[in-house]
C-alpha cells in the first residue's frame, strides 16, 4: 500500500512510479508507433512481430479462433497477413501485445475481467466511429484499448487512493473521474496519458487517453472525441457486465463533430455489440 497522502497524487509522482508497472516491450512500442504507417509492408510487419515469440503464439491462437472462421489455416504471421489482410493483422497485433503485456497485472480487489472487457468494447466502438468520419481506424482502436490504463495504475500502485475514490464516488453519487479529481486533484485519464508519454507511445494516442473524459473545443482532437464517444457507447451497452455501470455524460462538441444522431447511433450499437461478442470470445476464452 502506498504511504502517499490521499490528496498527494500529481503527475510528477505518477511519472516517478511508472516502473511499478511492466513497461511495454520494444516490439509493442514499435507496433504502436507504426500503427498508422501506410508505408509499412507485410514483410516489415511480420519481421517486427516475429521478434516476440509470445506475441506470435497469442496472435496465431486468436487468428485460428471461431471469430475469424479460419481454424487450423493460419500457421504463421505471413499466413495471417495473407488471409486477413495487413490492417486486420496490425490491429490484432496491437490487441495481443497490449493485453499480453499488461494482463498479468491483477491488483487485489480489482476486477481485471471487467477492465479488459470494457477496454476492448471501447476499442471496437472507437474504431467504428473512426470509420464513420474517415479517420484512422487502427489508431482509434489502439487509443480505445489503452484509454483506461491510468485506472490500472491507480489500482496497482495507489490502492488506498483508489479505495478512497470508490467510497467517495458511491457516497456522493459521482462518476469515478469526477471523484478522482475531487479527491486526488487528477483523474485516471491524466494518469494514463502520463504513462503513455513515458512509454513513448504516439503523441495523438497520449492526447486521446489524457483527455477522453474532458474533451474541450480548444484541446479536443478528433481522436480524443472518437475515444470519448467510444467510451460513452461502451458504457451505455454495458458490454463489460459491470454491476456498478454508469452512463457517461456526452460532450456536445464531440457529438456534433462525429455527426451522430439517434438513427446512426442505433446502427452503431448493433455493429459494436456484434463484433464485441465475437472478438471477446476469441480473446478471453
Amino acid at each position: 500500500m502506498s504511504d502517499v497522502p490521499i490528496s498527494g497524487i500529481d503527475l510528477d509522482l505518477v511519472a516517478r512510479h511508472v516502473d511499478k508497472l511492466p513497461s511495454p516491450s520494444a516490439v509493442v512500442v514499435e507496433l504502436l508507433q507504426r500503427i498508422d504507417d501506410e508505408d509499412m509492408s507485410s514483410t516489415q510487419l511480420a519481421r517486427i512481430i516475429a521478434r516476440d515469440q509470445a506475441l506470435v503464439v497469442r496472435m496465431l491462437r486468436i487468428a485460428n479462433s471461431p471469430f475469424y472462421g479460419l481454424r487450423g489455416r493460419v500457421e504463421s504471421i505471413a499466413d495471417a497477413i495473407a488471409v486477413l489482410g495487413l490492417r486486420a493483422v496490425r490491429s490484432l497485433a496491437a490487441t495481443s501485445a497490449v493485453a499480453g503485456g499488461l494482463a498479468g497485472i491483477a491488483p487485489p480487489g480489482f476486477d481485471t475481467g471487467i477492465f479488459w472487457r470494457h477496454s476492448l468494447a471501447v476499442a471496437i466502438a472507437s474504431r467504428a466511429l473512426a470509420r464513420r468520419v474517415k479517420a484512422s481506424e487502427d489508431v482509434a482502436y489502439v487509443a480505445g484499448l489503452l484509454h483506461d490504463i491510468g485506472t490500472l495504475m491507480l489500482a496497482s500502485v495507489f490502492p488506498a487512493q483508489r479505495a478512497a475514490v470508490l467510497a467517495h464516488a458511491a457516497e456522493h453519487g459521482l462518476h469515478i473521474a469526477d471523484a478522482e479529481r475531487e479527491l486526488l486533484g487528477i483523474d485516471h485519464a491524466q494518469i494514463g496519458g502520463t504513462l503513455a508519454e513515458r512509454w513513448n507511445f504516439p503523441s495523438q494516442i497520449c492526447c486521446a487517453i489524457s483527455c477522453h473524459h474532458r474533451v474541450s473545443p480548444e484541446r479536443g482532437c478528433l481522436l480524443a472525441c472518437t475515444v470519448h464517444m467510444g467510451d460513452v457507447l461502451a458504457h451505455a451497452l454495458d458490454l463489460a457486465a459491470d454491476p456498478a455501470e454508469r452512463v457517461l455524460p456526452i460532450s456536445p462538441d464531440c457529438w456534433a463533430r462525429l455527426a451522430l444522431d439517434r438513427e446512426s447511433g442505433g446502427r452503431l450499437f448493433a455493429d459494436i455489440e456484434r463484433e464485441f461478442l465475437a472478438l471477446s470470445s476469441a480473446l478471453f476464452n
